[in-house]
């Protein structure tokens, strides 16, 4: 007998001890410092979870975290149908989520992915000693902020909400009186920390810039929480080299990628 419903509280606790969170950083994310912003859809088969697709409202886009149970009792079809019901999302609108492999081969087989996936690292921070001892980056000031909005949008960067600029540490180099480097937070607090919006512009690249301003928030997190994250493209061979110069190391390798609700 197959069933659906949002989960309880408890569900969510219960999923929330059991989980790998280097493996799963962002259903770990949904079902901690997101979980009031989430709708959690589950599928049921003889009143056990088979599988949940998670839909979070806080971003520009519908984003999604996707977390299989048992994958040989899953009717995928029917929760994805389920999903489009509860959340009101269209076929045509385009989806986000990051997926293991296993998951990605899934949402490929029922033709939901659009665009080219991307290959993303999850780092975790292992090694203090690596940090340089570093002050170049300021904290951006509220006044700023609507700037650095721009800044990161003109980046094509679209995986921040303005509350993670307002409420957390958010850093940036200026030239003059305009950001050419910036970076903060998706998570700041003692459970974890995830580093995010790191972002240089073009011109000023290769300058270590980058490498200064991950010193900091990454010293800044460490201030908080043992437990420090940072996500990457793979594809962005820099970037990964800085980081695992500063004592990064990859955790999980996954997929990002566009999808919509629309079942073949």
């Amino acid at each position: 007998m197959i069933s659906h419903r949002l989960l309880t509280l408890e569900t969510v606790k219960q999923l929330t001890d059991q989980i790998n969170r280097d493996q799963n950083l962002l259903f770990y994310s949904y079902l901690t410092q997101r979980k009031e912003k989430v709708k959690f859809v589950g599928q049921y088969v003889n009143d056990n979870l088979a599988a949940v697709l998670a839909y979070f409202c806080g971003l520009t886009f519908p984003a999604f975290s996707f977390y299989c149970i048992d994958l040989n009792k899953l009717i995928f079809p029917y929760l994805i149908a389920f999903t489009k019901e509860i959340t009101q999302i269209r076929e045509d609108n385009i989806c986000g989520t990051i997926l293991c492999n296993r998951d990605l081969q899934l949402f490929q087989s029922h033709g939901l992915i659009t665009g080219i996936p991307q290959r993303f690292l999850t780092m975790k921070h292992m090694d203090l000693s690596k940090l340089l001892d570093s002050n170049m980056a300021e904290l951006v000031k509220s006044g700023d902020i609507s700037e650095v909005m721009d800044f990161l949008r003109n980046g094509n960067m679209k995986f921040f909400t303005r509350g993670e600029l307002e409420y957390y540490p958010f850093l940036g180099i200026k030239d003059g009186n305009h950001y050419v480097a910036v970076g903060g937070f998706h998570f700041y607090d003692p459970l974890l920390v995830e580093l995010g919006n790191i972002y240089t512009r073009p011109d000023y690249r290769g300058r270590g810039l980058a490498k200064h301003l991950t010193s900091q928030l990454t010293n800044l997190g460490r201030l908080f929480s043992t437990d420090v994250y940072l996500g990457v493209l793979a594809e962005n061979l820099a970037a990964v080299h800085v980081y695992e110069s500063l004592g990064y190391e990859v955790m999980a390798e996954q997929t990002i990628v566009d999808f919509t609700l629309s079942i073949c």
